[in-house]
């Protein structure tokens, strides 16, 4: 059995195409809008929001701390 047995489909042209331009270009021009989605978007940025201010208020007790 060949090794590049994937490869070897592009000449015979009416073997099976891996790389066959199949797709549904009405579904780019109007994106559905995924709520779902949304959200998980928010709560990462939300969380990562926090997890920087948090960091900053160590870092000010820190200051704190090493300046007594």
């Amino acid at each position: 059995m060949d090794r590049n047995m994937d490869f070897n489909n592009f000449t015979n042209p009416n073997n099976f195409n891996p790389y066959e331009n199949n797709f549904d270009s009405q579904m780019y021009e109007s994106p559905m809008i995924n709520p779902i989605m949304q959200y998980e978007q928010a709560y990462m940025y939300y969380k990562y929001l926090t997890q920087q201010m948090d960091y900053r208020i160590k870092c000010k007790e820190f200051e704190k701390m090493s300046k007594q």
